[in-house]
């Protein structure tokens, strides 16, 4: 009789711990998570029912990663709810070093866990005494269930802690788009470590532009141009490089400058997340005037579009003036940031668009108001508007080019990003290169062209070259020896492939950038 009085205990103690082990592994699981901010990531984190114990980091829509931290029936899982763009700006501008911000992400990792192991023990207890409670409406089975559920608990947390190895987490197993996690933490590395020297060397070389802007009264051909020459600055194929817009500011601070003008592809690959990057184009003070490149996507456009102020996005034919000068610009028909096909369709598609700003230019013409300059992102979009405006401005090749046709003058700009960050890795960058246009204040028309060109890693020195508007008549190519349309062969380090030998340009005056500058002598065409 007793025998059987306690074997009914038993499985009633039994089925208590039963229930309540069930009922605290689903709350823990639902309501057991916290959310925390591990340095400028977003993230949420649970502790959920596991065979094999471990830790869990999802990356939604890229995938996963799976690191064998710990042993025993539960697993953290971490999910990546968002990054804070700014947070993480902030971050790298403290100029922090990889060890402090590694104690700094250890820290707040810790303090998460802390908070969530608290969390899931108190929500375990409480869905198990509650579920037994219901069920069983005992209080002996309430405690039994409660008691059970602690045991567990620090049963689970014990084992946790014997078989913890943080050796896992430099060997994370990827799935989904972070299988290619790997390589691109190994370029990402070489990019950091190689920014703080490139960054360095730039900002030394922006510092001696006033100094190149000095020596340019002494060059013979300053005589063209004068005190109230309208200044424009123009730049193009960015790529996302925050050292170009510190050279710009300085640019457009030392020349006064009335407007820039930004030809495309301030970004790789269009997303969101590099929009973000492109607000210093509200902080010139002067007209941003900006068409869309190829590598940037009609959400960019969007984005560029809402930073207001004096930025203002040309597309379609749309018109601007600046000081008495109009402009007129269209996007780039193409988005294909990772593509590297030319082919006949291509070149048709950027030849219908050149023709339907070409249309737009001969519209505002009959209206009374003729336009100056246009402004698009590849070379064969310029081809249409020969005859139709004296000067055409363009970029993606990433080198520097010009032509003339009749009473129409062609010019490509280089990267002024030095075809951006994505070049340190593995290849030098380019220089950065970006020119300020001198115009008549009376007639709209070219006087001069400063070409800027600030050199990268491996390339301490600044140049300056001016060319006139007669010198490009005398010495540019003719349209038809325009290189065809070409991709640089590269993208993921900039380099161009167009032939240089295609449009020849005097060479430039190099002044040493950290000696005081001296006048130079002008640029002699080759």
């Amino acid at each position: 009789m007793v025998s059987a009085w306690r074997r009914r205990t038993w499985l009633r103690v039994a089925a208590a711990v039963v229930v309540a082990l069930v009922a605290a592994g689903a709350a823990t699981a639902t309501a057991g998570g916290v959310s925390a901010s591990v340095g400028p990531v977003d993230a949420r984190l649970v502790l959920v029912p596991s065979l094999t114990g471990g830790t869990q980091v999802q990356v939604p829509p890229l995938g996963e990663l799976e690191l064998d931290t710990h042993r025993g029936p539960l697993r953290l899982r971490a999910e990546v709810d968002g990054l804070r763009l700014d947070d993480a700006r902030a971050l790298v501008a403290r100029g922090t070093t990889a060890a402090s911000v590694g104690e700094e992400l250890t820290a707040d990792v810790r303090s998460a866990v802390v908070r969530l192991v608290v969390r899931s023990a108190l929500v375990a207890l409480a869905a198990g005494a509650l579920a037994c409670l219901v069920v069983f409406r005992r209080r002996g089975a309430v405690a039994a269930g409660t008691a059970g559920v602690a045991v567990a608990l620090l049963a689970t947390g014990g084992l946790a802690a014997a078989t913890a190895d943080s050796r896992a987490l430099a060997e994370p197993r990827y799935t989904g788009l972070l299988s290619r996690a790997p390589a691109l933490v190994g370029d990402l590395a070489s990019v950091g470590s190689r920014f703080d020297v490139y960054q360095t060397r730039v900002a030394a070389l922006t510092g001696s532009v006033s100094r190149l802007y000095s020596a340019l009264s002494g060059l013979p051909d300053a005589a063209t141009t004068g005190d109230d020459d309208v200044r424009v600055l123009w730049v193009s194929d960015v790529h996302n490089n925050p050292e170009a817009y510190r050279l710009m500011s300085t640019l457009a601070t030392e020349f006064g400058v009335s407007a820039v003008v930004d030809t495309g592809d301030s970004t790789d690959f269009g997303s969101d997340a590099e929009a973000r990057l492109l607000t210093p184009m509200a902080g010139f003070g002067v007209p941003y005037l900006w068409v869309r490149g190829n590598h940037d996507s009609t959400a960019t456009q969007t984005a560029v579009a809402d930073l207001g102020g004096d930025v203002v996005v040309l597309d379609g034919g749309d018109t601007y003036e600046v000081a008495g000068i109009r402009f007129a610009g269209t996007g780039d028909p193409r988005f294909n940031p990772s593509s590297f096909v030319v082919n006949d369709s291509a070149r048709e598609e950027l030849t219908a668009a050149g023709e339907r700003l070409a249309g737009a230019l001969d519209a505002s013409a009959a209206a009374g108001e003729p336009v100056d300059v246009a402004l698009v992102h590849e070379p064969p979009m310029a081809l249409p508007l020969v005859g139709r405006v004296p000067l055409v401005l363009d970029g993606h090749t990433h080198q520097r080019a010009s032509a003339v046709d009749g009473d129409t003058l062609l010019l490509t700009q280089g990267s002024s990003g030095g075809a951006g960050l994505r070049t340190l890795v593995g290849d030098e960058p380019l220089p950065l290169q970006m020119s300020v246009l001198h115009f008549d204040p009376d007639d709209g028309s070219l006087l001069a062209v400063d070409d800027v060109t600030v050199g990268g890693v491996g390339q301490d020195s600044a140049t300056v070259e001016r060319r006139t508007a007669a010198s490009y008549r005398e010495e540019s190519a003719a349209p038809d020896d325009v290189p065809p349309l070409e991709e640089p062969s590269d993208q993921l380090t900039g380099q161009p492939s167009l032939d240089p030998s295609a449009a020849p340009s005097p060479a430039p005056t190099e002044l040493p950038p950290l000696l005081p500058a001296t006048p130079a002598a002008a640029p002699t065409p080759s």
